[in-house]
């Protein structure tokens, strides 16, 4: 009896010292599983979800799209950051706020953040957009890196151009305001070629600096962003009502999605995807992608600028 007794007593220390660590790894698995959730949002729960799969049955030809004009004055001379932001948005240019003043949200005065960069189009009349930031995406193939495709197919990058409504103070308020166009994102395909693409180089010249997650820089040499869109040569594009690509994923994005691509070298794409998710103290390295999934399009109808075979019709 007493050999028994001694044998549950050590079954019961075992089982005192397990189950902390059986506990951290159930509490991992449930975090792990809660992420991947929240990444692939049902389509009854989150309908208006990004990024998605143009395919010609779900977009209609919009007359008023057609012959868009565009203003886009976006500065050059400014200090922008460059960060890595690790597997919470991936690598991110952004724009100084530093035009401060006030407007009136609802009756209450709040402190507005601003700069000189703005985009104007023609069938958003009477809205002006702020440039607030640059997010790259990235693959490890030709075809695999761009978050949206078109009839299945993709692109070997992808940048969204990010701007706000500039009748909301704040990027957090904008994003509240679907109703009152508060965002607009302008999705941008990378096409890799051979050669170097002149118009990335200053930022492709100080990636080195950012190679793990946390960290920033300045990028003082002139970057001209608006030789990122392609909308002056093309005005075929499609635009749709969706959500962000990165968390927290919230359902209040204009997005126009432009037909034509950018070049981007494969010497480029090289130096892209030797940043890391990782922390530089972290013990493994982990290269930084961050391509959310394609989301179903559900009841979505997609308005395009162009006409195209097999286009589904506008509802009357």
């Amino acid at each position: 009896m007493a050999f028994l007794n001694q044998i549950q007593t050590k079954l019961q220390e075992i089982k005192t010292k397990s189950m902390p660590q059986v506990s951290a790894v159930l509490e991992q698995a449930n975090q792990a599983t809660n992420k991947a959730k929240q990444n692939l949002l049902p389509a009854n729960v989150n309908p208006k979800q990004s990024p998605i799969d143009l395919l010609p049955a779900i977009t209609a030809f919009d007359p008023s799209l057609e012959n868009a004009t565009f203003k886009l004055n976006y500065e050059n001379s400014v200090k922008l950051t460059v960060e890595n932001l690790g597997q919470y948005g991936g690598l991110s240019v952004r724009w100084p706020n530093n035009l401060n003043n006030t407007t009136e949200i609802n009756g209450v005065e709040q402190q507005k953040e601003g700069n000189s960069s703005s985009f104007e189009c023609s069938f958003l009349e009477g809205q002006q957009f702020q440039l607030e930031q640059i997010l790259f995406h990235w693959g490890t193939e030709p075809m695999n890196g761009s978050l949206h495709t078109i009839a299945g197919v993709g692109y070997a990058g992808e940048i969204h151009i990010i701007h706000r409504n500039i009748k909301f103070p704040n990027m957090t308020e904008a994003l509240k305001h679907p109703e009152e166009q508060g965002t607009l994102f302008i999705g941008v395909f990378l096409n890799e070629t051979h050669d170097d693409n002149p118009t990335l180089n200053p930022l492709i010249n100080v990636l080195s600096q950012i190679k793990y997650a946390g960290t920033e820089c300045s990028l003082s040499e002139g970057f001209k962003a608006s030789q990122l869109v392609p909308l002056e040569k093309s005005k075929e594009f499609w635009f749709y009502e969706g959500s962000e690509a990165v968390e927290p994923f919230r359902e209040t994005v204009q997005w126009l999605i432009c037909r034509s691509a950018i070049s981007i070298s494969s010497n480029q794409l090289e130096k892209l995807r030797e940043l890391r998710k990782s922390r530089q103290e972290d013990e493994v390295e982990q290269p930084l992608l961050n391509n959310r999934p394609l989301q179903p399009a559900n009841s979505r109808l997609i308005r395009s600028s162009f006409k195209s075979a097999a286009q589904a019709e506008l509802p009357k």
